[in-house]
């Protein structure tokens, strides 16, 4: 009866996420993330006032997804349990020393298995990087590249392609052969396990990223700023009402470290979904800063 009523619950949460019963991990994890984000953008938009048929209930996507992936690992470990134990004691009883063995040597092997898919990763990313560095090299110079780090969605999946990003960039500089965008989603609060480890990954990737250019939504703008990353922006004559200024640990003075460009209609343009706030910083040490600069500067007199 209880495995019935599991079925059912199944059913019911595979319904929720607008999925088939035979999706896989890689299906049930995108599905979730899209639909959290649209659940954070309709929140954002209007208020929040969303029509009732087109709302997705946070709280009950949560409690699918979470749902299904124990579902998923009780099953399991009830089909290894069956294909281990049986009902044969001989073999029962081999299954127990060898739980036993792992039991007290799992360290060792677990360090054997570490080390070998160390080794493994080790090899297959100095193959990969090998091949990347020569497409690269076969592509122009780049002119800038550009990081969107905050609360922003564009396309499906976590990591969105912005080839159509760089190409509405380029036709504003027909000077410029070639520009890199990419997109780092930062969740404005931290709501799930997905959140923490989105946080997480935002973190890793400010460590060793090395955009010319940052644009950031304004609580992202305020933990940068302070922490030194970007260059100053007193002495390049923006106009006073777009500046957005701060203070570091070793200056109490307030800089200008920010262009606002949240009423850019060029900006607007590029389709980027969920905050829009664009608060445009250059990093301290950019490889492009003045084609970072003419960037500011065209997006905030385009039209």
């Amino acid at each position: 009866m209880e495995e019935q009523n599991d079925l059912i619950k199944l059913k019911q949460a595979y319904a929720e996420l607008g999925l088939p019963e035979d999706a896989d991990r890689e299906a049930l994890d995108n599905r979730y993330y899209v639909l959290m984000r649209r659940a954070r953008t309709q929140k954002m938009r209007d208020g929040g006032e969303v029509p009732s048929g087109e709302r997705v209930d946070e709280d009950k996507v949560n409690a699918a997804y979470r749902f299904i992936k124990d579902f998923e690992e009780e099953q399991a470990k009830a089909a290894y349990a069956r294909e281990t134990y049986g009902s044969d004691p001989k073999k029962a009883a081999r299954a127990v020393k060898r739980a036993h063995f792992f039991h007290y040597y799992k360290f060792h092997i677990l360090g054997v298995i570490v080390l070998l898919l160390a080794i493994g990763y080790g090899i297959k990313s100095y193959v990969d990087h090998r091949h990347e560095q020569a497409e690269l090299a076969k592509l122009p110079p780049v002119d800038v590249s550009v990081m969107f780090f905050g609360n922003y969605l564009y396309g499906d999946g976590i990591n969105p392609d912005m080839t159509n990003v760089e190409t509405d960039i380029l036709k504003q500089f027909p000077d410029w052969k070639r520009v890199v965008a990419s997109l780092t989603y930062v969740p404005s609060e931290v709501r799930s396990e997905q959140d923490m480890a989105l946080m997480q990954k935002s973190m890793l990737v400010l460590a060793t990223d090395k955009s010319d250019l940052y644009i950031m939504d304004k609580a992202n703008f305020d933990k940068l700023a302070p922490q030194e990353g970007l260059l100053p922006l007193d002495g390049d004559n923006f106009p006073a009402d777009v500046q957005v200024k701060a203070q570091t640990e070793d200056d109490t003075a307030d800089r200008v470290y920010g262009v606002d460009l949240s009423d850019s209609p060029l900006m607007k343009a590029l389709g980027l979904q969920g905050t829009e706030e664009f608060i445009v910083g250059i990093r301290g040490n950019a490889k492009h800063p003045e084609p970072a600069k003419a960037f500011i500067r065209h997006y905030l007199g385009g039209s």
